[in-house]
């Protein structure tokens, strides 16, 4: 009886914390755009905003997974390796 009550005032406890936390993060959000909004009016420059996180998200394969085999990039060209000879160093002028 006593822990199923405990449980319950844990429960409400932890969901009441939830939405709270929930509630700040949207106000500092809120707060933080409108900042961005104000200061770009009165100073009449356009705010940059980076979307490149969302053009990588587009340009994502559906059902790629990360560690999945690729398919081959084309023709493999092999570079000749040369030998450079050593040439001692030289002070700083």
């Amino acid at each position: 009886m006593i822990s199923s009550i405990f449980s319950f005032v844990i429960r409400i406890v932890l969901t009441l914390a939830t939405v709270v936390l929930v509630l700040g993060l949207m106000a500092v959000a809120l707060v933080t755009m409108l900042f961005v909004i104000i200061f770009s009016l009165l100073s009449g420059k356009k705010p940059k905003i980076d979307v490149s996180g969302f053009k990588r998200a587009r340009q994502f394969r559906a059902g790629a997974r990360p560690g999945a085999p690729r398919k081959p990039a084309g023709e493999v060209i092999d570079v000749d390796a040369r030998e450079v000879p050593e040439q001692p160093h030289s002070p700083l002028k």
